[in-house]
């Protein structure tokens, strides 16, 4: 039997083994992936989060708004979203963690986010920050 690296995966692929862990843990939950958008005039996304809901937690894995509009307060647009589906699934948390360099914990503190712990190791010195915020 051989690895076989995939550098960007089918969505099947991955669904696949999210649902076999989810056969494995069913009596704790499941995980599953969500994902918000916000699109210009012409369907262009301009602004987006996804990551998974899991046992209980929401975690947001990525955030981004397009240069063009950073500032006009979709960031938190989006992450009130976000709690507002993790509360509706019946998350008790919502999870992020941000890179050192990416200048983002200042922005998640304001959403009421609190530092978990820091993983140092990463590129140029940089940390990796978790963070988390109950629901």
């Amino acid at each position: 039997m051989n690895i076989e690296y995939v550098k960007n995966p089918a969505a099947c692929d991955v669904d696949f083994i999210t649902k076999q862990i989810n056969q494995e843990t069913s009596k704790y939950g499941e995980a599953y992936p969500f994902a918000f958008f916000m699109r210009d005039n012409d369907s262009n996304i301009i602004a987006g989060a996804n990551g998974f809901v899991i046992y209980g937690a929401i975690y947001t894995d990525q955030l981004w708004v397009s240069k063009d509009y950073r500032g006009q307060g979709f960031a938190r647009r989006i992450m009130d979203k976000v709690h507002e589906f993790g509360k509706l699934e019946g998350c008790k948390i919502a999870s992020v963690q941000t890179m050192s360099f990416q200048n983002a914990q200042s922005f998640y503190k304001k959403l009421g986010y609190v530092q978990d712990f820091k993983r140092a190791g990463y590129v140029n010195g940089s940390n990796c920050i978790f963070m988390r915020k109950a629901l």
